[in-house]
């Protein structure tokens, strides 16, 4: 989970490569706005827009689309890309709009990272006009193929390495724990469909290349640097073992999620 300081910070660094590092949101964007099928003219509003996927996906379908952001950045450059876009800097939880002001509220990979998604989805559901649509994106977490990584990671940045037993974390959100906050939040009619994205890389560079822009570069920088070469040099073993055995691919998979407010 992560505070609106912490979001605004990571995604203003990120503002130029944001889609060349997760590079599914494009394509889960546009499923998004297909799954919820809105019509010319409806009012959109994008939460958590990013560098605009959603936003971009209910632009082409001709909808009057508004877009906030914890990041400034974010919202600045889509705003100069595609000024057709009302976009700026928000809070999710406290949105400057009158009750009533949208026909469609859509959050892509925003409600698993959140510290109150109850609180933020009975805001979508204030924003929303009477028959109004919510459309959700969320990342099915698998560790799959990459458990070696799981294990070397718990090893060397785990507090106490792999001797210490791990304490109990709460896991990501599923599907299911989804489906029953928006049902709390007073929504209904809920469907919910599965995309699946896997992304093949060349080898074991490619992985590690692919991993350090996501965080394992600054968990690396915080050993020490005999034992950030340690890691290096076993990631890419563990990484060699895998590309042997079937290929390096990442299993990308994300639930979409649709409900209304009567």
């Amino acid at each position: 989970m992560v505070t609106t300081a912490q979001a605004k910070a990571k995604y203003d660094q990120l503002v130029d490569r944001y889609e060349d590092i997760f590079f599914y949101v494009a394509d889960v964007g546009k499923d998004l706005v297909a799954l919820a099928d809105p019509a010319p003219g409806v009012r959109v509003l994008d939460v958590g827009a990013g560098r605009g996927a959603v936003a971009r996906a209910a632009l082409a379908k001709g909808c009057a689309v508004t877009a906030i952001d914890a990041s400034p950045l974010m919202m600045r450059r889509l705003a100069e890309e595609h000024p057709e876009i009302s976009a700026s800097e928000g809070d999710l939880y406290r949105m400057e709009f009158a009750d009533g002001s949208f026909d469609l509220v859509t959050a892509g990979f925003v409600l698993q990272v959140l510290d109150d998604p109850l609180a933020a989805l009975t805001e979508f559901r204030r924003v929303l006009a009477p028959g109004g649509t919510v459309a959700l994106s969320l990342e099915r977490q698998s560790v799959g193929r990459l458990a070696w990584f799981q294990d070397l990671s718990v090893e060397f940045f785990a507090p106490g390495g792999a001797a210490e037993p791990k304490a109990a974390q709460p896991g990501p959100m599923t599907f299911d724990q989804l489906d029953a906050l928006l049902v709390e939040a007073g929504f209904v009619d809920l469907t919910r469909e599965t995309v699946e994205l896997p992304k093949p890389l060349d080898g074991p560079d490619d992985l590690l290349a692919w991993m350090m822009p996501r965080g394992l570069a600054e968990m690396i920088a915080a050993l020490p640097p005999e034992r950030g070469a340690e890691f290096r040099r076993r990631f890419l073993e563990g990484a060699r073992r895998m590309h042997d055995d079937g290929g390096i691919v990442l299993e990308f998979a994300a639930t979409l999620h649709r409900a209304y407010y009567r």
